[in-house]
Order: structure tokens, then C-alpha cells, then sequence
């Protein structure tokens, strides 16, 4: 019992014997964690994003149909954070929403994590037409005035 209990506390003290440990109890299998679908192309196509958990932590795949109804994958997203965000949007707790938050008549897509340190991050992407990619919105593309944020 000493010798196995010897065992457990290196273990869990030398963070390379951890991680080979626990690398042999994970799979390789995305879990699906949200979906939700708009449109994010601008092309008046319904579009559908799934948030899914996989090898390389958390990630939004962004799935086009066509006339046939098979979807091709238009864009892959890993988020940087590693652990799955839920947030309150317009009354209805989601992890993953479509919305023009801005006014500009173009919708964005919003997605929450949490950092290693369990801080909230709202990942926004809008759709690229040019790159035909998702790339992320930076707080200084937001035409939104503090006076459009409301307080309960």
C-alpha cells in the first residue's frame, strides 16, 4: 500500500508523469458542445457553426449547404482559451450565438471561453468575403457607443 501510495504522490507532483497519465485516459473524439446557424456569408444561406471540444481544446467549424443539402466546411476556429463558456443573450443562457452586434446590417458570430485562470473572453468573428475566412473582431471594429450598452 506504502508503495503504491509512493507512486501516486510523484505522480502528482512531476507534471510530466501527470500528463503521460492522463494522455492515456483521454480519447481523440470531438465532443459537440453548442450549435446555432445564421447568416454568416451575407449571402442569404443559412449557415450552421458547431462549438465542439476536441485534441486541440476548444473550436467552431462553420458549415455551408448546398442546393443538394451536404454541407462543406467553410472555416475552422480554434478558440484560444481551453475551457467552454456559457453567457446570457437576449434572455437565453447559450454558449454560441448569431448576431449583428454593431448596426452594421452584418451579423457576427460570438463564442465564450474562460482562460486557464477562469477569466470570461467573448471571441467575436465576422465573416471576410475577401480571405473567405471568420477573423476575429478587435474592440476598435465595434461601432458601438458606450450609451448602447445598457445597465439593469
Amino acid at each position: 500500500m506504502g508503495i503504491l501510495t509512493l507512486a501516486a504522490l510523484i505522480a502528482v507532483v512531476n507534471p510530466h508523469i501527470r500528463n503521460q497519465i492522463r494522455a492515456q485516459f483521454e480519447t481523440n473524439k470531438r465532443v459537440m458542445l453548442t450549435s446555432t446557424s445564421g447568416d454568416l456569408l451575407h449571402d442569404g444561406r443559412k449557415i450552421e457553426v458547431i462549438k465542439y471540444r476536441g485534441p486541440e481544446g476548444i473550436s467552431l467549424e462553420v458549415l455551408a449547404g448546398d442546393k443538394t443539402s451536404a454541407k462543406t466546411v467553410v472555416d475552422r476556429i480554434v478558440l484560444p482559451d481551453h475551457h467552454d463558456g456559457l453567457f446570457n443573450f437576449e434572455g437565453h443562457v447559450t454558449g454560441l450565438a448569431v448576431a449583428d452586434i454593431d448596426g452594421d446590417g452584418r451579423v457576427e458570430l460570438m463564442a465564450p471561453t474562460f482562460d486557464d485562470q477562469l477569466v470570461p473572453h467573448l471571441n467575436l468573428f465576422r465573416y471576410n468575403p475577401e480571405t473567405k475566412k471568420f477573423e476575429p473582431v478587435q474592440k476598435s471594429d465595434l461601432h458601438v457607443k458606450p450609451s448602447d450598452f445598457h445597465s439593469p
